[in-house]
């Protein structure tokens, strides 16, 4: 029975880091949300996402309603990559939300349809308490249509 109840707790406290599957016209503008299926007391981030800069190109970053008590820098100097880091003194809970929505311009005069590769290379998730949040990471594919 304990052993059931720590596998029964360790799955319901892990979170998912998600970035659903999407749709864009070439040379249009696309809205890719981070979310995060369920999580209690998250109150630092730290994300690294490689991008395919051929076919997309940063423009912004947004906090949502639901993580605007918390501080957010997003590092897009490399072309390519993005360091996203956010932070609050206290922590945010809730389910099925995002966390940022990342604006991307598309590539123009595509001759086919192209998956544009995003890719979530590294996850940090704190409570405010300091401790790591486990978590999984599921990136699903952008397509780039003429």
């Amino acid at each position: 029975m304990v052993l059931l109840t720590v596998l029964w707790t360790s799955v319901a406290v892990a979170a998912e880091l998600s970035i659903p599957p999407q749709t864009a016209k070439a040379g249009t503008s696309v809205a890719v949300p981070l979310m995060i299926d369920t999580i209690d007391n998250l109150a630092g981030i730290k994300i690294v996402i490689e991008y395919d800069r051929k076919l997309l190109h940063f423009t912004k970053g947004e906090k949502t309603k639901k993580t605007n008590s918390l501080m957010h820098v997003i590092n897009d100097k490399v072309p390519g990559k993005l360091i996203i880091v956010m932070a609050g003194a206290r922590g945010i809970g809730g389910k099925r939300f995002p966390i940022l929505i990342l604006t991307f311009e598309t590539a123009k005069d595509l001759k086919k349809e192209q998956s544009a590769g995003i890719e979530i290379i590294d996850v940090q998730l704190m409570s405010d308490q300091l401790k790591d949040i486990e978590h999984t990471v599921k990136v699903n594919p952008l397509a780039i249509m003429p």
